[in-house]
């Protein structure tokens, strides 16, 4: 497609925007180590596999006694003949009618098959002698070599985000670091000669910048490397040499602002003849007015400048392919369903993501509409405990009928 091409000049739904745009942004390639305290939410680029076995010897599971499960058959106290220590190993291997005491962690010794909790035996001049009212099961209170993994064991595949829990499974697997992918440099900026700095005074006709702050703290979190572009001028010189910085400097773009059909919204035409525009509206609410093309190397998104519409086309459009490209694997949605306390209206002709509240005076499965669902109402939405999904080309639903339920993206909340 030559340069300012249009693949398609009316509203696409939701689904084929997105498989428009996952199918033309490719996934990351280039890789590099990276060591353990700096892997949380790096994406890995190679699987993962242990080194060793979890645990990697037999261990005590609590303080207690190591023995053979044969000699408590007979009733009788046991003799002790030592302790073993975590970090320790037995010198002697337990021979019948013996018991050692083992701490938690502690290494079994050898010939010991059970033990028992030091609260259910008594101890008297060098004699154990068990509970005779408790019953004991043969193995335990032993966690086995190799019962969590055994060693090769797969731990994590190409393409999962590296939460708090999985480094500590890599320390505990012995390993220092993996591999990953290289972040994505993610360029974006707000345009619009009425956008005002936060902290300096608002004119009159004037608003404060609120979606380049979303964007920022969304692309921390999902470990990208921002690059903030600032407030750019309804200018279309200026707008231009914005994009034609991101166009050689970053992997993606961002733009929120100037993507409708007023007289100074000049996006659509910079990026036309700069580079290619493959959609510009999207049938969905709120944010219908969505671009998405290519700059050079980098890919554009344009997002709608009011906050709300900008916030749920991030999270229903650009996530996704932003995800896609940092080589994060997708995980197939789950669709979760719940009452509606109050009725959810909508018209026809576009898929509605709507903002909503748990109900809290009725049963907890319910939700509320959300006090307002204007595009420009930011508060509503940061209040918001989910939304409400509902099809482009139904009415909305009533109370007491089933509405289907997305939660906000953790880069969003």
């Amino acid at each position: 497609m030559s340069s300012g091409a249009c693949l398609q000049q009316q509203s696409l739904s939701v689904a084929n925007a997105l498989e428009l745009m996952l199918g033309k942004v490719p996934s990351a390639t280039q890789s590099h180590y990276c060591p353990l305290p700096e892997l949380l939410d790096k994406v890995l680029a190679e699987a993962v596999y242990s080194p060793v076995a979890m645990p990697a010897f037999t261990q005590s599971a609590m303080d207690g006694y190591a023995l053979r499960y044969e000699d408590l058959q007979a009733g009788v106290a046991l003799e002790l003949v030592g302790t073993v220590l975590a970090g320790q190993q037995a010198r002697q291997t337990l021979q019948a009618g013996q018991a050692m005491a083992v701490m938690t962690g502690a290494a079994i010794p050898a010939g010991a098959d059970t033990v028992l909790m030091q609260e259910y035996c008594e101890v008297a001049q060098g004699k154990l002698q068990p509970d005779p009212q408790q019953r004991y099961k043969k193995g335990e209170h032993i966690r086995w070599v190799g019962e969590d993994l055994a060693t090769g064991a797969l731990l994590f595949t190409v393409g999962h985000r590296m939460g708090a829990l999985d480094l500590a499974v890599l320390a505990a697997s012995g390993l220092a670091g993996a591999r990953v992918y290289t972040r994505l440099k993610v360029a974006f900026c707000s345009s619009g000669d009425e956008l005002t700095e936060p902290g300096q005074p608002l004119k009159p006709g004037h608003s404060y910048d609120a979606n380049r702050y979303l964007l920022q703290a969304a692309l921390q979190r999902l470990d990208c490397k921002p690059m903030d572009l600032g407030i750019v001028p309804d200018d279309p010189k200026l707008l231009r040499q914005v994009f034609l910085q991101a166009s050689t400097e970053a992997d993606l773009l961002i733009c929120s602002g100037g993507v409708s059909v007023g007289q100074a919204d000049f996006t659509r035409q910079v990026l036309t003849d700069l580079g290619q525009v493959q959609f510009w509206q999207v049938a969905i609410k709120p944010g219908k007015p969505f671009a998405f093309g290519k700059l050079g190397r980098c890919w554009f998104f344009g997002l709608p400048g009011n906050p709300v519409s900008a916030a749920i086309t991030f999270q229903q459009l650009v996530l996704p392919v932003l995800e896609q490209a940092a080589g994060l694997v997708a995980v197939p949605e789950t669709h979760v369903y719940t009452t509606a306390a109050a009725d959810f209206a909508k018209k026809p002709g576009r898929l509605e993501f709507q903002r909503a509240r748990f109900c809290t005076e009725q049963d907890s499965g319910s939700v509320v509409p959300a006090a307002s669902q204007s595009s420009a109402a930011l508060i509503e939405l940061a209040r918001a405990d989910t939304l409400v999904v509902l099809p482009a080309a139904g009415s909305g639903v009533k109370a007491s009928q089933q509405v289907q339920l997305q939660p906000l993206a953790f880069c969003l909340r």
